[in-house]
């Protein structure tokens, strides 16, 4: 009997390792992140608020959860991770640094400076942020201080990751460009318009991971600009699409969490 069961769980295992890329299996129960508003994920957590105002930390592999602090986040716009601390920026505009431990928050730098941003990413320790002015910004998250990176060019930004010590955007036309975060200079990657039915992506080891309307899961060098689609067209009820270490995980409109199999 004992080696029947050796033989059972080294299937499962062998079958779990050669998992092909763009198949997925759940994580925690079925619906547990239904309302979920804004997610991001560092360290093996996944921090979510939700409509209700309350944050939680998911243990990405279990799905295990825990509520942090007060439901004092029914206004946020944005959040994201950055120097082992939480950061949103809510509704009217204003930054605000967030314990992941307790959920408790300071405000950073002056309010309602941050009104207007489209999309935002962390590089480096700092914030990078595009406004509907078309001006991008870098914040440092120690003050709040904040300056213009080149000219305003970016009015159209739909998404905004960071890779390879750059930023790279998604327009609403559909055309990926990668930027210099020093100076805000930009050049296109790829064919224009490739990603334009794009409703979610995410970074996972520098390389570009987009879900489309189709349902269909594309991984992007951003080398190149080059892209390839990975398992079944099974996305298309994705909402959010985070990544950490070398996971990827989404949250679906059902408020199921998946893990999704990149390598």
């Amino acid at each position: 009997m004992k080696s029947i069961c050796t033989l059972i769980i080294a299937f499962f295992i062998c079958n779990l390792s050669f998992a092909q890329p763009g198949t997925w299996k759940p994580v925690g129960k079925p619906g547990d992140w239904r309302g979920t508003i804004k997610a991001v994920e560092a360290g093996g957590k996944i921090y979510t608020v939700e409509k209700s105002g309350i944050l939680y930390e998911t243990d990405a592999a279990t799905g295990r959860w825990r509520q942090l602090g007060k439901p004092d986040f029914i206004n946020t716009a944005f959040i994201f991770h950055a120097k082992e601390s939480l950061f949103t920026i809510e509704n009217d505009g204003s930054l605000y640094r967030i314990s992941p431990i307790d959920g408790t928050w300071k405000r950073v730098g002056k309010p309602g400076d941050w009104r207007g941003t489209l999309a935002g990413t962390i590089l480096n320790g700092q914030l990078y942020t595009a406004e509907v002015s078309g001006k991008l910004y870098v914040t440092n998250l120690d003050d709040g201080t904040w300056r213009q990176i080149g000219t305003p060019a970016f009015a159209g930004t739909a998404f905004l990751f960071r890779a390879n010590n750059m930023l790279y955007s998604i327009e609403r036309s559909g055309s990926l460009y990668e930027i210099n975060p020093d100076n805000g200079t930009w050049k296109q990657k790829g064919a224009a318009g490739a990603w334009k039915a794009t409703i979610a992506g995410s970074i996972v080891n520098n390389m570009l991971y987009t879900v489309e309307t189709s349902g269909t899961l594309y991984v992007t060098d951003l080398n190149t600009g080059t892209w390839n689609a990975l398992g079944k067209k099974d996305f298309a009820a994705t909402q959010f699409l985070i990544g950490g270490a070398d996971r990827l995980h989404s949250i679906e409109t059902s408020g199921s969490l998946y893990e999704i199999f990149i390598q």
